[in-house]
């Protein structure tokens, strides 16, 4: 509201638990909901008072709008009312200018304006239309601040245990520390614990946050961590292959950067560093097919001794199927995209879309995205039906399709080079010759399907956004070799 009053809030099921309460401005409420319109901005508010109380109905509004006129002088006559009318209101704006002004002085200025009898419009004081122009004009100049969210150090406490996570029935507090496992000391500070927490968590001598790191970047890359199970490094998880490698790499990883040569000195908890070791290795470059000797002896390749086969994430799918199209927007930044907007609007790479989880995006969830709700160090690689029926049937992949056959179009070739540019753009090759007989036969059934005349056939959009959408189809697409 954008007057002063009571706001009721339930918390009768929050009863016996801690709660947090967040007010935020419009446009910081904007900047995570923001409406198609595009309609909100700056705004501000107060709060004079937060009650809590167990009955059924709040307090009652003040009328305190009135409560200053109480603190001047008892008026004798109609005209000592006015003047003193006159007075208050005079005291109210001076102290609004200083910024000295209080809530009832606030009130009693706010009524007055509310009601039409002090002029607040450029209609009724054209002498400041100019400066009110220049001040809006100064106004419109100032961006709204980007934020992000923090944590504060206050005063801190132990918080009870929950048995078997029932928050009903808190247990004993436990005391803030590292993992018991690895040499936990209670933290001997008044405040969160965090700072003492971060610094136990990066210690070079603490074993397990390197190992985790540089096994996840290896899963990544090779679709199958050094340990297999990326989330789990304790007793029920699975062995490393390479236990040699996996302790090489994190050392190697905490270990500072001292000259040109990272491989010899470390890496200096550099990601990137470690990520461009990797796949400049010889174990990253090798072809994905398997000889008869590998297959036999490591029919699971634990050995690497080539390259898995492995489908490209949901992300990259559909990013792929928008670079294709020639569609990609590339701007970095920004609001984020609507993930379920029509498909002739879909431009943004998928690390921009807005995720909300109670509306996912289809397309992205039958290729594996992860749901938002707790952390994935894994993700599952299906191989299911409907998978084949998205790329078929979803809208943005037939405008994709038809976007494609658009640009296609627009290009002089004959139907063979059309053919082998489409395989080149999708799967990185030419086509062979028996693929390059079988599309020619598959677009001559189309164009009859279409009633399309042979001479028509290079300029038919429906013929070539079928057969674009026939690529989409290739396992080549969606998995990398």
């Amino acid at each position: 509201s954008d007057s002063a009053g009571w706001i009721t809030l339930d918390i009768a099921y929050r009863k016996g638990s801690e709660a947090y309460l967040e007010f935020v401005p419009s446009e910081d409420d904007l900047a995570r909901n923001r409406p198609p319109s595009g309609e909100g901005g700056r705004s501000y508010y107060g709060v004079q008072k937060v009650v809590f109380h167990d009955g059924s109905e709040g307090p009652r509004e003040e009328f305190s709008s009135a409560l200053t006129l109480l603190e001047s002088k008892t008026p004798k006559s109609a005209a000592d009312l006015g003047t003193n009318y006159g007075q208050l209101l005079v005291n109210a704006i001076e102290n609004w200018q200083t910024g000295e002004i209080n809530d009832v002085e606030r009130a009693f200025l706010d009524r007055f304006i509310r009601d039409g009898l002090l002029p607040n419009s450029t209609n009724q004081l054209p002498n400041l239309a100019s400066l009110v122009a220049e001040y809006r004009t100064l106004e419109a100049d100032i961006p709204n601040g980007r934020r992000a969210p923090g944590v504060v150090e206050t005063t801190a406490y132990n918080a009870p245990l929950f048995n078997r996570g029932d928050h009903r029935h808190p247990g004993e507090p436990v005391p803030r520390r590292f993992l018991e496992a690895l040499g936990s000391h209670d933290y001997k500070t008044a405040l969160s614990g965090r700072l003492e927490l971060a610094e136990d968590i990066t210690n070079p001598s603490n074993p397990l946050t390197s190992r985790v790191i540089v096994n996840r970047i290896w899963h990544e890359l090779f679709g199958r961590g050094l340990v297999a199970t990326v989330d789990n490094f304790g007793r029920m998880g699975e062995k490393p292959t390479h236990p040699e490698l996996l302790d090489y790499l994190a050392s190697a990883f905490v270990n500072p950067a001292s000259g040109s040569n990272a491989i010899e000195s470390g890496f200096g908890w550099s990601i990137k560093s470690m990520i461009r070791f990797i796949v400049t290795s010889k174990t990253y470059q090798m072809a994905s097919t398997p000889s008869e000797k590998s297959t036999e002896i490591d029919p699971d390749n634990q050995l690497l001794s080539h390259v898995r086969v492995h489908r490209l994430e949901a992300e990259s799918v559909r990013d792929s199927l928008l670079a294709i199209s020639e569609r990609l927007d590339p701007t970095m930044f920004g609001p984020g995209a609507n993930a379920l907007a029509a498909a002739t609007e879909q431009k943004r790479r998928s690390i921009y879309l807005t995720i909300r989880r109670n509306t996912l995006s289809p397309f992205l969830e039958v290729f594996d995205a992860p749901k938002p709700f707790t952390t994935l160090g894994r993700r599952d690689a299906t191989n299911v039906p409907a998978q084949s029926l998205a790329l078929l049937n979803d809208p943005f992949v037939i405008e994709v399709s038809r976007v494609w056959a658009s640009l296609l179009i627009g290009e002089a070739q004959s139907e063979p080079a059309r053919v082998n540019t489409m395989f080149e753009r999708a799967f990185a090759r030419p086509a062979t010759a028996a693929e390059l007989i079988t599309s020619q036969t598959y677009l001559a059934d189309l164009a009859r399907e279409y009633n399309t005349p042979p001479d028509g056939l290079l300029t038919s959009e429906p013929v070539w956004r079928d057969f674009a959408q026939s690529l989409f189809n290739f396992k080549e697409f969606i998995y990398v070799q």
